[in-house]
């Protein structure tokens, strides 16, 4: 924020350079939007994803190192979610190492060469283009840049590169001594379609979305902006101004203010007095920051607040309906979790067996007593058996997973 300097922080009118920069440099930014992202994250991510029984053991060796630099299933998943979360979408292109000439999968798996996935980040996107088939789009050219660590010597440089991935290719450009980019490197992509999962938070459209926290970006912004000028007044009523009535410098001399001074004027009249701020502004900076500080807390709580309603009977539950924002996120995730895996095995050429899902899906809106009441009275009705309970208490956080209902409830 301070690096911006007065794209978010203006320079107020008649403020000279020196005074801006001093009073941007006692601003410091109190992150409202972070701590609200780690928290709807935490929500999700409460408890670790599940992976079901009959997953292979191959496939669950692959989760535990899903990128192949060390993040398992869980970091990684968090990662790709927080990065939907504050852009609206995010995307994961699951890659497979470069086959070497005349070698097949089995020996490529021999050698251990596996699928990963590789975090491909909203603003990394920054082409596509797709047909419509059978009314579903698909991809069939995107274009990803690249941050690529290569040395030169003994030196070592972060350079840009683009990858360019169509069904059955991939090429690699880079940038020449004149800047001009070239074809580096080039290869068949052996899957025959796009491995690309595009996760979204507040779709828009196909490929498009817009920041579902954005307003609260803009409020922290505000906040940044009136505590910069709130810590400035505060600092300026801080220091009493001392003021002279009837005070002639050519006959009362300079003034000195200390111990054993003693002030006095020509004029019978003539007076020295502090003029001070009477708090008044100070404490009307202090209510609006107060006010913004809430709208913020509030906002973040709306992603957590599913919305009940009753049916025509007046007694059943909308499900839809009870559903928090990051609730219906949190089943985005899921979604987008289990193509990833379909992705895995048709790289792997293995059949799709086992599924992941997200433990803390019902968003965590923490669940309150009306719920349950709710649930309960539904029962005792009629108009839920024992097993929609259940189902319905565990993805309110009323029940753990491992309850069964009774068979012989009914």
């Amino acid at each position: 924020m301070r690096a911006a300097g007065t794209r978010y922080l203006p320079r107020h009118p008649a403020e000279n350079s020196a005074i801006y920069t001093e009073r941007a440099s006692r601003t410091v930014l109190r992150n409202h939007f972070r701590r609200t992202v780690s928290r709807l994250v935490g929500r999700i991510f409460a408890e670790p994803l599940i992976l079901s029984d009959d997953m292979p053991e191959e496939m669950v060796s692959i989760l535990r190192n899903i990128d192949l630099v060390g993040r398992g299933l869980n970091v990684f998943a968090r990662d790709w979610f927080e990065d939907a979360l504050v852009f609206g979408l995010s995307h994961v292109l699951v890659d497979f190492p470069a086959a070497v000439d005349g070698q097949s999968l089995a020996e490529e798996r021999e050698q251990g060469a596996r699928p990963y996935a590789v975090h491909v980040r909203a603003d990394q996107l920054i082409a596509a283009q797709w047909d419509v088939r059978g009314g579903d789009k698909v991809l069939t050219q995107i274009r990803i840049r690249e941050k690529a660590l290569r040395y030169h010597g003994y030196e070592e440089r972060e350079e840009e590169q683009i990858r360019v991935i169509e069904p059955d290719r991939w090429r690699l450009y880079r940038q020449d001594k004149k800047g001009v980019w070239q074809e580096a490197e080039a290869g068949e992509n052996t899957l025959g379609r796009i491995p690309l999962v595009t996760l979204y938070t507040a779709r828009t459209g196909f490929l498009q979305a817009e920041p579902p926290l954005e307003d609260l970006a803009f409020l922290n912004l505000e906040h940044y902006q009136i505590r910069s000028d709130q810590r400035n007044a505060l600092n300026v009523a801080s220091f009493p101004i001392l003021a002279a009535s009837g005070y002639n410098p050519e006959i009362d001399g300079p003034i000195e203010v200390g111990p054993n001074k003693v002030l006095t004027t020509s004029e019978s009249e003539g007076k020295y007095y502090y003029v001070e701020s009477s708090g008044a502004a100070l404490e009307a900076g202090a209510k609006e920051l107060e006010a913004l500080e809430k709208a913020m807390l509030l906002f973040g709580l709306q992603f957590e607040t599913p919305k009940e309603r009753e049916t025509a009977t007046g007694r059943a539950l909308d499900a839809a309906d009870a559903l928090s924002p990051l609730s219906a996120m949190a089943m985005n995730l899921e979604d987008s979790l289990n193509t990833l895996l379909s992705l895995f095995a048709a790289w792997m050429e293995m059949p799709l067996t086992g599924s992941i899902a997200v433990a803390s899906k019902s968003g965590a809106a923490q669940a309150s007593e009306r719920d349950l009441d709710f649930l309960l009275e539904a029962r005792r009705l009629g108009d839920v058996s024992a097993e929609e309970l259940i189902r319905e208490a565990k993805a309110r956080g009323l029940l753990g997973d491992s309850l069964q209902a009774n068979a012989a409830a009914d």
